[in-house]
């Protein structure tokens, strides 16, 4: 589990820290306080085996893929796909002097890097061998990013092509690891405002039917619905009218698409969390779609949820609702450090992390103290 975080020159983070991360906790802050961009940190730095998967996640929903045009004759093949890498640094700038680093230094060390312009020094430290320089065609080809992942023991590196307007191929050339052992924190599933589609729902619900994971996603959608009994998909759908939800009483089941845009959002939330057994869950506004009075009870089930399958849990959020939902599950909870809030404001041109612990957060929302 994390329990710390530092960002350098990473989108608007100059230099930042926060610690005493909690097993949930609830980012609160501002607009353009660097809530969603730490998730995407989050993220970035626990995928070392899926390095393309967490840029596309990352990257994607900011518009920052692009898709060139290819020609008539190029039709059978996929298109190049290009990242907007120059955005993931503090104020776009590309400088050797200023490389971008995500760490967190506590029980297993983990970091991730990008290094613009590498000097030979840089190379040097890299401690690659002869072999290793010319294979990866380090020197041949002039490659200009570098990234480094490491955890615990084992680092590995990367190398890319950068233009001058920060546009990066996707495919880094992998270089070289060192290390005794490969090592990969745990499943990461960031959960963007989009949220998941029907496909992608159908392929995760292969791994929890028929397992006690099933009845944590029934208990979810009861808390808006009392008397649903079971749901299953239809192959081949690729809208919500493609889950059908069987009701205590009712002869013929109902299409999910009917019973409202809080119900979606609900199974989205449950069925990504049963998914990260051991890893990390990101949900930007998590709120999304949820009615007021069932704030506390989606709070209570993520809480048995993380503390049951051992899942680390970042969220976000705007809503007053939310944050007082989450203080009262907190103060129900038979240990009340499972959970913390932290509000992200600006500090000159820092941001900083100020973090509200369960007795502290029950009394800010009792004196309706913001804290948003």
């Amino acid at each position: 589990m994390l329990r710390d975080i530092s960002l350098k020159n990473y989108r608007m983070f100059k230099d930042f820290q926060i610690d005493g991360l909690a097993r949930v906790n609830l980012l609160v802050g501002p607009n353009n306080s660097g809530k969603t961009s730490l998730l995407e940190a989050i993220h970035l730095l626990v995928n070392p085996d899926n390095i393309n998967e967490a840029f596309d996640q990352v990257l994607g929903p900011r518009g920052q893929i692009l898709f060139p045009d290819r020609g008539p004759d190029d039709y059978d093949e996929p298109p190049d796909i290009l990242y907007q890498i120059k955005p993931l640094f503090y104020n776009e700038k590309l400088t050797t002097e200023a490389p971008l680093c995500i760490e967190s230094k506590s029980d297993d060390f983990q970091s991730f890097s990008l290094q613009p312009y590498p000097t030979p020094e840089y190379i040097k430290g890299l401690n690659l061998d002869e072999d290793d320089l010319e294979t990866s065609g380090i020197l041949r080809h002039n490659y200009n990013l570098f990234l480094s992942h490491a955890q615990k023991k084992q680092t590995i590196h990367r190398a890319v092509k950068v233009n001058a307007k920060g546009i990066t191929s996707r495919y880094f050339r992998f270089l070289t690891s060192s290390g005794r052992s490969r090592y990969q924190y745990g499943p990461s599933f960031l959960m963007t405002i989009e949220r998941l589609k029907l496909g992608t729902l159908a392929e995760i619900w292969g791994d929890i039917t028929l397992t006690p994971k099933e009845n944590q996603v029934i208990k979810a959608l009861q808390i808006l619905e009392p008397d649903i009994e079971r749901f299953s998909f239809i192959g081949g759908t690729t809208t919500a009218n493609g889950i059908l939800i069987k009701l205590r009483g009712r002869k013929h089941p109902v299409s999910l698409g009917s019973m409202g845009e809080g119900m979606k959002q609900m199974l989205n939330l449950v069925m990504a969390a049963v998914t990260v057994e051991n890893g990390i869950l990101l949900v930007d506004e998590i709120e999304s779609g949820l009615y007021y009075d069932v704030q506390a009870d989606m709070w209570r089930l993520l809480l048995e949820i993380a503390q049951e399958l051992n899942i680390q849990i970042f969220a976000t959020t705007h809503s007053w609702d939310c944050v007082r939902g989450f203080a009262q599950a907190l103060s129900e909870a038979p240990e009340s450090d499972v959970g913390k809030l932290f509000r992200l404001s600006w500090r000159g041109e820092l941001i900083r992390a100020i973090d509200y612990p369960a007795e502290q957060l029950e009394k800010a929302v009792d004196y309706g103290i913001e804290v948003r």
